[in-house]
């Protein structure tokens, strides 16, 4: 199947860690660490996620940054289609790369220095 994302290693890291509370808004640095990616990789994912409709995402109210005299937070969510495309594009994953575990767990590699 085709999705809107292109499917690579860090919107595979962002979509699990969204994913595992779909419902709660996090901002970038608390994705960043959950996802295990470094700033620069991960919002040009967050952009192109929420390009495709896959979340959303809003700017705290200001008084509570200032309050906590921190800088604004954006947080992000995904969308009800986000969570389920998300769902189905992991799971379609971890079906390809289980066959591919099955599959090559039954080569057998023939006798070292065997010719062929």
């Amino acid at each position: 199947m085709k999705y809107a994302v292109k499917m690579t290693g860090p919107v595979e890291q962002v979509l699990r860690a969204m994913l595992e509370d779909a419902a709660v808004p996090r901002y970038g640095l608390e994705i960043s660490k959950q996802a295990g990616l470094e700033a620069g990789t991960l919002y040009p994912v967050m952009a192109r996620l929420e390009g495709v409709g896959w979340l959303e995402s809003s700017w705290e109210d200001p008084a509570v940054s200032i309050s906590d005299g921190r800088p604004r937070r954006r947080y992000y969510q995904l969308t009800k289609d986000g969570a389920e495309q998300a769902r189905l594009a992991l799971a379609e994953i971890s079906s390809r790369r289980e066959k591919r575990r099955l599959s090559l767990s039954t080569v057998q590699p023939g006798p070292l220095g065997a010719s062929l």
